[in-house]
């Protein structure tokens, strides 16, 4: 028996709701910061190895490059802590209904883009 049911296979008309966004965003950046830490553990090694090591970093971390790498780290950072505390509110009970946890995925997105504006910021300036 051969079921004749419409398959959907064009991602971009499927329409995800707020709560489905944020929690597949907060999978991304914790995989994200997986690989943002071997960054991040480079450069704290190779800053105290030796003074020649630390003037290097300092200035590696001047380039453009290396600016966007460390926003990207605060950024997908900022949005992993952002959607941590979501959860842990939701598992306390609270935000479980429909309407509240839409409106909490939309005000953490939000927040995380106002914080990712404020780092960028923060670091090219």
């Amino acid at each position: 028996m051969k079921k004749q049911r419409p398959v959907n296979l064009d991602l971009t008309t499927i329409s995800m709701p707020p709560t489905a966004k944020a929690s597949i965003l907060h999978r991304i950046t914790g995989v994200a910061l997986f690989f943002a830490l071997t960054f991040v553990i480079w450069a704290w090694s190779e800053s105290l190895s030796s003074p020649e090591g630390f003037e290097f970093v300092k200035e590696l971390m001047t380039g453009f490059i290396a600016k966007f790498i460390a926003w990207g780290t605060l950024t997908v950072l900022s949005y992993h802590i952002i959607g941590g505390v979501r959860h842990m509110i939701q598992d306390m009970g609270h935000w479980e209904e429909l309407e509240s946890g839409n409106t909490s995925a939309k005000i953490a997105l939000a927040l995380w883009v106002i914080v990712a504006i404020l780092a960028g910021v923060w670091i090219w300036s």
